[in-house]
């Protein structure tokens, strides 16, 4: 049997294997935009890695505030793990609709980032993990985690930094969806009474880079509940 046979039979192997979980139905996390969502067939897939790349520090309010509404759509509690102190805005979740209740903080050295994120993976409560850190992760590693929320139904997204002067997310990447999420500069409002036009509602510069089995894509997306 040749490698290109026996490299289509795991392939086959593993889209049995997971249709026969309990979460295989494909649940999708709809994003809130509805061109977004129609792109990847109602959202993104639990039970799965997501990627998003953060190009500046200062971009990461632009990651977050794509990311939010995402995190509400879970039926479970929500663990943010990084090697950082949580830099998180009570106000801003809140207005997101991430329930503080379900919001649990982790923080851990680099060295253990990931395994403390394969536990929280591989666990029972349906829950959403967001990895923020600085380390990018290897293919074996990111296919680890694929295992744990493959087995689980459970969801990871990575929030990670990427500046683009290094020409990022050129590594390989297992995740089932890689983003970058940009700010983009709003439209005026020009209100009766008022000489000099007000900001618009917040915009979003969003690049999906990769989608596993599907095309990528790129959109200015309007953030009216900013």
């Amino acid at each position: 049997m040749t490698t290109d046979a026996v490299t289509r039979l795991r392939e086959q192997v593993r889209r049995l294997e997971r249709r026969s979980l309990p979460h295989s139905h494909a649940d999708t996390l709809p994003t809130g935009h509805s061109a977004v969502d129609d792109h990847l067939g109602g959202g993104l897939k639990t039970g799965s890695l997501h990627d998003f790349l953060i190009s500046d520090p200062l971009e990461t309010g632009a990651s977050l505030a794509m990311l939010g509404p995402i995190l509400k759509e879970g039926r479970g509690p929500v663990f943010w793990i990084s090697d950082t102190p949580a830099e998180l805005n009570a106000c801003g979740l809140h207005q997101s609709g991430v329930s503080l209740e379900h919001l649990v903080c982790i923080e851990t050295d680099p060295a253990n980032l990931l395994s403390v994120a394969e536990d929280v993976l591989r666990g029972p409560e349906r829950a959403m993990a967001v990895i923020a850190g600085r380390h990018v992760p290897t293919l074996k590693e990111i296919r680890r985690l694929n295992l744990a929320v493959e087995a689980s139904g459970n969801t990871g997204f990575f929030l990670r930094s990427a500046p683009l002067a290094q020409a990022p997310g050129k590594d390989p990447c297992a995740c089932a969806t890689r983003w970058r999420v940009l700010s983009h500069p709003s439209s005026p409002q020009t209100l009766p009474g008022l000489t000099m036009p007000r900001p618009g509602s917040r915009r979003l510069s969003v690049t999906l880079l990769r989608v596993r089995g599907g095309r990528h894509a790129h959109w200015i997306l309007d953030c009216t509940d900013h």
